[in-house]
């Protein structure tokens, strides 16, 4: 079978790599974004998913539309196309050229969390388990049926970047497993109605804590939404840009948002617990401590983080 795979995250590399190194089929390539204009110098630069395409020798197609992404698909005779991280809406003219059709390997247990953003949805709701759907990609939201589901623990520490890495490679053996099952001619199974919940991609004003909020949800902000789109604070009209905070105990009440400072440690009350600030990045300052931002304060009493 002749498959391209469509991303332009580096969550695909376990795919790509099963794909290049199976057998019994043919990775025609990668499709991702085309190159960006990036920093001070705006120098044309490629994802870098497609940088390490070329180091491992996959070509890389880069359509600058979906007219060209036809022709690619027309050209090269695909049977199949898996998206994972694409980011983009498949035409349904699109959807009808490979023999196979389409195949999307999403974050969840289908129905939960249709969208852009399903880890850092479990993440941030407390869930127990996530998991990995590979269906068949229709012209719904996430709505086609599912070939393989993979339900597994949600470690209660781990991190959106931390999950994404352990579904990616588990993502990538159910999509060799499907591979089989259509070789094979076996049908998906339609998604359930029930259950049908889905995961909005976040924004930056969704990375401010709410103190007011019970610590347990404090700490799941942080793991879900750290790195993208970040979690920040204001003390008084400094923004802090939170790099690391944990859950602790303290002796002391604190009223939420009130700031204990304890030698070297940065800790906030909460509705419910209180939280240490481990790693910071003040406004139009470098990334420091909780030690180096204290020592730096001029005023170390009736501090509140909101």
């Amino acid at each position: 079978m002749k498959i391209i795979v469509a991303s332009t995250s580096l969550i695909a590399r376990p795919l790509a790599s099963a794909l290049k190194h199976n057998q019994n089929h043919e990775l025609v390539g990668i499709v991702t974004s085309q190159d960006k204009a990036v920093g001070r110098g705006l120098s044309v630069t490629s994802n870098p998913l497609a940088v390490w395409a070329k180091e491992e020798e996959i070509e890389v197609f880069k359509p600058e539309n979906m007219d060209d992404f036809e022709l690619l698909i027309t050209k090269s005779k695909v049977d199949l196309i898996i998206t994972i991280s694409y980011g983009q809406i498949i035409t349904p003219r699109l959807l009808s050229l490979p023999k196979f059709g389409w195949l999307n390997v999403h974050f969840s247990v289908l129905p939960k969390f249709r969208g852009a953003a399903p880890v850092q949805r479990a993440i941030l709701s407390g869930d127990k388990t996530t998991g990995v759907s590979v269906f068949k990609l229709d012209q719904g939201l996430d709505t086609g049926a599912v070939y393989k589901v993979l339900e597994v623990p949600l470690n209660v520490d781990a991190t959106t970047e931390d999950v994404l890495i352990e579904l990616s490679e588990l993502g990538a053996g159910l999509a060799v497993e499907t591979l089989s099952m259509i070789s094979n001619g076996l049908l998906p199974t339609p998604q359930s109605k029930v259950g049908v919940s889905y995961a909005a991609k976040f924004n930056k004003a969704d990375g401010q804590i709410s103190w007011d909020s019970p610590s347990e949800h404090i700490y799941n902000t942080y793991r879900a939404l750290h790195k993208n789109p970040g979690v920040w604070t204001m003390l008084g009209e400094l923004r802090l840009k939170i790099e690391k905070l944990k859950p602790t105990i303290v002796n002391e009440t604190l009223k939420c948002g009130e700031v204990l400072i304890d030698t070297e440690r940065l800790i906030v009350g909460t509705a419910s617990g209180a939280i240490e600030i481990l790693n910071l990045t003040p406004a139009g300052r470098v990334s420091m401590t909780a030690s180096e931002f204290i020592r730096g304060l001029s005023n170390r009493t009736d501090l509140y983080l909101g």
